[in-house]
Formats: C-alpha cells, sequence, structure tokens
C-alpha cells in the first residue's frame, strides 16, 4: 500500500513538472544525462537507441582525513522510436525476493507516460497520462520580481576542452568554473567549484558530469554498461496482467485507500 501511494505521488509531482515545462516559454534545451527527470523533460530523439546504467557516485573529504563515499545507479533505455524508460528503486532485493521498481516510460508517438511497479508486491496497475504533442508557445512569462543583492556576486567561466571518446562515441567537454566570492555565502575567503559536462551531439545525450566543490566533495553521474542495440520492445510497456488505468483515475482511488485508512 505505502510502495503504491508512493508511486502515485512520485507520478504525480512528475507529470505536474512536465506540464508545467509544457506550458512555460521556451527555454533551452534538455538534454538527458539518464536521469528521471531530463528524461522525460528531454525532446524526443528518434533513431538513436541505447541502453544503460546511470551511476551517481559521491566523495567527500573531511579535514580529518575521513572519506565518506555513497553510490546509487537505475537502469534507462531509449529504443529506435524514441521511447525512454526509466527506473526508480523503491526497495532493494531480500530474500530471495527482486527489486522493486518504479518504471517511466515515455512514447513521443501515443504522447503518453506511463508508469508501474514491479516487483513481490506490486499491484499490477499501470497508469496513464496523455501529454502535449508540443510544447505550448502561448504561455506569459510572469514579470520578474528583481531583488537587490549587494552581495559580491559569483564570477562564471565557461570552456571548451575540445573533443573526447566516451562509450566508444565522440563526444565535446565543456568546462565550467563558478568562482563565490568572499562574503558571498558567509566565507572568509573565495571557493572554487567546478562542472565538467561531456555530451554526445549526435545522440543527444550528455554521458558524462563531474561536479568538485570543496564544501561537498566530488560527484559524478555518468552512463555505464552502454549499448547502443534497440532494447527489447518488451521494456517499454507493462508487463502481462497489468491493468492499465488513466493516471488521475488511479491516483483518486490511492487517495481514497488513504482516507480509508485515516478513518
Amino acid at each position: 500500500m505505502r510502495k503504491s501511494l508512493m508511486a502515485g505521488i512520485v507520478s504525480a509531482a512528475l507529470f505536474a513538472s512536465i506540464a508545467s515545462a509544457q506550458t512555460a516559454p521556451e527555454k533551452k534545451e534538455v538534454l538527458s544525462n539518464g536521469g528521471l527527470l531530463h528524461s522525460l523533460l528531454a525532446a524526443p530523439v528518434p533513431g538513436q537507441p541505447y541502453s544503460a546504467v546511470q551511476v551517481t557516485r559521491n566523495n567527500q573529504k573531511l579535514a580529518d582525513g575521513t572519506n565518506i563515499t555513497h553510490s546509487g545507479h537505475h537502469f534507462v533505455a531509449r529504443d529506435a522510436s524514441g521511447r525512454v524508460r526509466v527506473e526508480m528503486r523503491l526497495a532493494n532485493a531480500s530474500d530471495g525476493q527482486p527489486e522493486t521498481i518504479l518504471v517511466f516510460v515515455t512514447d513521443p508517438v501515443a504522447h503518453t507516460i506511463t508508469t508501474w511497479v514491479t516487483g513481490p508486491k506490486a499491484n499490477k496497475l499501470a497508469s496513464v497520462v496523455k501529454v502535449p504533442a508540443e510544447k505550448s508557445t502561448t504561455a506569459k512569462a510572469a514579470p520578474a520580481q528583481i531583488r537587490q543583492d549587494n552581495r559580491p556576486q559569483p564570477i562564471i567561466t565557461t570552456e571548451d576542452l575540445g573533443t573526447d571518446s566516451l562509450q566508444g562515441l565522440p563526444v565535446s567537454v565543456v568546462k565550467t568554473t563558478t568562482i563565490v566570492p568572499a562574503g558571498r555565502s558567509g566565507n572568509d575567503a573565495p571557493i572554487t567549484k567546478t562542472h565538467e559536462v561531456w555530451t554526445s551531439t549526435d545522440m543527444k545525450l550528455v554521458l558524462k558530469e563531474q561536479w568538485e566543490d570543496p564544501r561537498t566533495g566530488e560527484r559524478t553521474v555518468s552512463l555505464e554498461k552502454f549499448s547502443r542495440a534497440d532494447p527489447d520492445a518488451a521494456l517499454f510497456r507493462p508487463p502481462a496482467g497489468y491493468t492499465i488505468k488513466d493516471a488521475l483515475q488511479s491516483l483518486k482511488e490511492l487517495e481514497e485507500k488513504l482516507n480509508q485508512t485515516q478513518n
């Protein structure tokens, strides 16, 4: 029950974000890096299939020399028609049972986003929401509220590091350096942080990103176990035996169940 509710809440939040993006004024193109929100908001890329595992690694070194590391991963795939599947792990495998996974599939042809949960306690329900075929250009931006900021302003520079190769693909590498001046964030000396991005222009895909900040350490997000083979079509539809419902109907039922547990 809790996993079903969580899946519904996550889905609702993402659907709201996507709807907002669809009606907002045009902004810079979003390229997928294998992450959930980026993958859902990125423009369709037909003819460039792939599958990979997005791996996130965080490493922070404390003043006493102690290293703190965290890592996480999830599966992502895109087929030749531009459909995208992104997984989110809700519970790890235990007692011989498989993982519990929340699956998102975007279909640029049907203009839908479908979600479902797999695992030992899955409710075998898939929720579908329709999304606009094209972004609206009729929305007007809200007037910007100008706030006076008397703090020292960051100095941001961008450097083109040329081309490289990752996962057998040519990539362009761009490095952004930000210097946070003294007094900006309570710091008594400048802080320098960097962000490097490795992008495949042909695939419209970010293969790797790396952030370095002395306050938080190093964070890397990369696509690993990369394959350019067209993924199995079964990955992009709910498993056999699942009931398919409209997302709003599913959320309403979850709300009713939640109300029943509180009474």
